[in-house]
């Protein structure tokens, strides 16, 4: 089963941008380098391109939650390892409910 079929695309995830750094400088699985809201992961010697977007919240009724828009350029991937660091990262930056 394929994550995410598209070399390009969008998530919204759970975290204000400063929560996703602090959980990115501690995660210690993918290899990375970032240049402001620009992070090129290096994963078996291919290379995938995080770009941070808009910052917001979502309201569930008197709750708010953060939310960040997070694109992914994987097109300098093959599918096998595209779907290995996708895997990967989803571990890594899951946020849990339930």
């Amino acid at each position: 089963m394929k994550l995410f079929k598209d070399k390009s695309f969008a998530l919204e995830m759970g975290f204000s941008r400063k929560e996703f750094i602090a959980l990115l400088d501690s995660q210690n699985k993918l290899v990375f380098q970032r240049d402001g809201n620009v992070i090129t992961f290096i994963f078996s010697e291919q290379q995938a391109i995080v770009t941070l977007g808009e910052e917001d919240v979502r309201r569930i009724g008197s709750a708010i939650l953060p939310k960040l828009d997070v694109n992914f350029n994987c097109s300098k991937m093959s599918n096998d390892k595209q779907e290995q660091f996708m895997r990967i990262f989803m571990l890594k930056f899951h946020r849990g409910g339930g």
